[in-house]
Order: structure tokens, then sequence, then C-alpha cells
């Protein structure tokens, strides 16, 4: 009966992935937009000529939030390092992840590539706000969305990876991300770009999302206690369980698993900004919630990395339950990220409207500006609507 589900549940996937890129057959070719060359490098980049960024008018303004950003996540990264590796050897302190085996291992390798992600993320800002998003940016831009496949992978092996094949598979990706950036055609090659940090980023939500809940399972059911009293120093057990009651030092009470919806949080902010800059291609604006929402979400990583290591729990030890890792579950995390880039990315694509007066045309309005030698096109109803009149263009 399980293998049955199994199979219904893939294939349901699948299908949902096949609908969405079915729609790609209805984009307009003939509308690709004309790239902006960067003011600095005098190279092509990956977005349209907007007024107001690349040295077009005022870019003060997005100059400012990339330079913001940019410190949030230098700061962020700084003070997760600061507590990731200088925590106290107070055990009530230590968080550890707990697999399907039973197996306990300490959060610090995760909270260190947190931080690592936010250090590495503010260096390739930096390098955005030199030389633009493009082929010569998408060297340094690979770099976070590696950084996030290791958080991915490491969650994957308990909290320690352990495949002696990590390096070249890590290694190989990089390499052909990075090279058909470099060798794909516009726009293929930013649709590319794109595609896979979008395809992280949700399956980092999707799996963010499993661990809240199945260590909330755990919690509840009394279950996420016993493999944490097996501990191989038990001079101390009988102090430790006495502390359980007692806070004599003030230490902060974290009350678990909530402190993981920090996570959850830091991804959905980052995600709008995503999903925002993708769609809305010809705005300003979303690019700049893009950017500014990177000052949101990176100390949110930080404020759980503070929980994880200074904070003590009611219970005898701080424990995140994993979510599964069969193949079938991981197969299904991967299908679904993959079918909401694509439909992020579909959202974002002209269509070809065979029809001389569309019943949608209310709700988005292009205006034939020949402003900056292109098309604006001008959102003026929200969100829903754009999403409706695209999803009827398409059937």
């Amino acid at each position: 009966m399980g293998g049955l589900i199994h199979c219904i549940a893939t294939t349901l996937a699948i299908l949902c992935l096949l609908i969405v890129l079915c729609t790609f057959v209805t984009i307009d070719n003939n509308d690709v937009p004309e790239q902006d060359i960067s003011k600095r490098t005098g190279y092509p980049v990956w977005h349209p000529p907007i007024g107001g960024m690349n040295g077009r008018g005022n870019d003060e303004k997005f100059v400012a939030v990339i330079l913001f950003s940019s410190v949030m996540m230098i700061s962020s990264g700084y003070f997760i390092m600061k507590w990731a590796c200088n925590n106290s050897y107070n055990k009530r302190k230590i968080t550890f992840f707990v697999s399907d085996d039973d197996k306990t291992v300490s959060t610090h390798g995760f909270n260190v590539i947190l931080g690592l992600n936010c250090l590495v993320t503010a260096l390739t800002s930096i390098m955005f706000l030199w030389l633009d998003v493009g082929k010569a940016f998408s060297s340094f831009g690979i770099a976070h969305n590696a950084i996030e496949l290791i958080i991915l992978v490491n969650m994957h092996y308990g909290g320690r990876i352990t495949s002696s094949t990590f390096v070249g598979t890590l290694s190989l990706y990089v390499l052909l991300s990075t090279g058909l950036c470099i060798f794909l055609t516009w726009p293929y090659d930013a649709l590319w770009f794109k595609m896979q940090g979008l395809c992280i980023d949700w399956a980092l939500l999707i799996q963010f999302t499993r661990t809240y809940f199945n260590t909330r399972k755990h919690i509840k059911n009394d279950s996420g206690v016993d493999p944490l009293i097996r501990d191989e120093d038990e001079d101390d057990e009988r102090g430790e369980r006495s502390d359980v009651v007692y806070n004599s030092n003030n230490d902060v009470i974290v009350h678990q698993p909530y402190q993981i919806l920090l996570l959850i949080v830091a991804l959905v902010f980052h995600l709008i900004g995503n999903v925002v800059s993708t769609i809305w291609i010809y705005e300003l604006r979303s690019y700049e919630i893009f950017s500014f929402t990177y000052a949101i979400s990176y100390p949110f990583y930080a404020y759980y990395v503070y929980l994880d290591t200074q904070a003590i729990s009611v219970l005898p030890r701080k424990v995140i339950h994993l979510p599964d890792t069969t193949h079938w579950k991981i197969v299904l995390v991967t299908i679904f990220s993959m079918t909401l880039s694509f439909l992020t990315i579909r959202l974002g694509l002209p269509s070809i409207d065979n029809s001389e007066e569309g019943y949608f045309n209310s709700s988005v309005e292009v205006t034939a500006e020949e402003t900056l030698g292109k098309v604006k096109i001008n959102w003026k109803e929200n969100f829903v609507n754009i999403v409706i009149g695209k999803a009827w263009t398409w059937w």
C-alpha cells in the first residue's frame, strides 16, 4: 500500500511539473527584453534598461539598498561565527540534530555554514554593485547557490556531510552551472541562473518547513528527548538534570521548536524578493525589494544561531529532528522545487495573445513608450489579477 501511495504522489508531482513546462510553449519569443549595458564593464547584463539603476538617472537609492543589505549580512555573519565558534561548553546550550536512525550530531557545523552563507552572499552583493548581474557576475553569484546547496546536503546527512564524493559533486555543479551561464546566449543564460537559484531556495523552504513540523511532532509525543539521554559524558548527568528546572544563571530560554520558524521566515522573505524581481523585470522597485530582503533574511539567520547556541531549553537537551530522507521523498522535494521555480519564471515571461482585445487587458496596461529603448510595462493591478491573467492566456 505504501509503495502505491509513493507512486501516485510521484506521478502527480511529475504531472504538475509537465503542466508548468507545457505553458512555456506560449512564450512570445519576439518580445525578449533588450539587454542593458553595464556602466562599469561595458558588458551586457541580465536585465533591461531601467531608470534609477546601473547609472541611469539617480541610482542613489538602489546603491544604498545594496550597501545596507551588505552591511547587515556581514554583521550577521560575524555574530553567527562568533556565537558558533565560541559557544560555551554548557551542554544545555548545545543543540543536536537527530536523524531517522536516532543518530545525534551537534548543529555546530550547520551554524558555521549559515555564517559562511551570510559572508559569501555579502561578497556577491558587493560584486553585483560593481559588475551588475551578468555573465561576469555569475562567477561570484554561483558561490551563493553553492553555499545554499551545502546547507541542503548538510541537513540530508544529519548535520555532518559524510559522503566521500560530495566535494567532487559540488565541484561538478559549480563547473556545469557557471559554464552554462557563460556559454548560453541571452536570455537563456539568465533564465538558467535564475532557475537553479530558485530551485535551491524553494527546496530549502520545503526542508526547513518539514524540519519544523517533524520536530514539533516528536516533542509533542515526548520522543524527542530519548536519544539525547545517551551521552558519552555521564559525570555531569545528575547536575544537568537538576538544572532543567532551575535557571540560576538567568539564561535565555527557548521553547522548541519555535526557533526553527526563524529559518522559515528568513527563506520566505528571501523568496518574496526573488519572486518579485523575477516577475516584474521592468520595475526598479522589484530589484530594490529583492536587495532589501537580504537585510531582513540574514539577521533572522543570526537570531536563530543566537538561540541555538546561547539559549537553554526546558528539555534535558535541545534537539532538532531532521525530516525523513527516503529516496521517494527527496524526489518529491526536488520535483516540487523545480515546478515552483519554473512557475515563478513563467509568470515573468510574455505570452502570445491571439485575441485582438484580451479579457484581462484592464489588469495589465502596456504603454508603448520608447523609454530607454524598451517597451515599458506598467503593472496597475495587484498580483492576483496578474497571475489570473497569465493563466487565462496559457489556456
